[in-house]
């Protein structure tokens, strides 16, 4: 949980003037949670991607508070599909980031029939924008991802050791 808080807070600390925050376009939070399913299964990577938002709220400020409902829940989403994805497909480097385009989806769709998350825009600029905007937060992923894998390869549903796919 100590490492899940502390990226996440680097990413914060470090200088940057663009108008939205470093950390939408890095999205460490979801490295943290994904690093979490990948070595420790749902239920942990659920309780980091839960808690190391309030926590880096609380000493940063970051993610902006009107943003915390809406990570909170692409976090879970995001959580119970990679972990639903690595159980089933191990070897695809590309589970991370699909994961996120997954999370974004539902929480657009949410926000089209329901508006639980207060003003977010209009749905598609929303998801657009957030996809644009974590452009490279979706290569950070894929990166954490197939690391992941190399270094820590799980067996496939047939048993096989071999080199990750897409």
């Amino acid at each position: 949980m100590a490492a899940a808080w502390l990226v996440p807070f680097a990413i914060h600390l470090l200088p940057w003037s663009g108008d939205r925050p470093l950390g939408a376009h890095l999205l460490p939070m979801f490295w943290a949670s994904f690093v979490a399913v990948y070595l420790y299964g749902a239920r942990i990577g659920l309780l980091v991607g839960l808690f190391s938002p309030i926590v880096n709220l609380v000493v940063t400020g970051m993610p902006a508070l009107r943003w915390l409902s809406v990570l909170g829940f692409e976090l879970v989403i995001f959580v119970l599909f990679a972990w639903w994805t690595v159980r089933r497909t191990p070897k695809i480097w590309l589970i991370a980031p699909m994961a996120y385009v997954v999370a974004k989806v539902c929480s657009t769709f949410v926000h089209l029939l329901l508006a639980p998350f207060g003003s977010l825009g209009e749905p598609g600029s929303f998801f657009i924008g957030s996809l644009r905007t974590g452009l490279l937060g979706l290569a950070a992923l894929a990166a954490v991802n197939y690391a992941l894998i190399l270094l820590y390869p799980k067996p496939d549903g047939r048993g096989s050791h071999d080199a990750p796919r897409v």
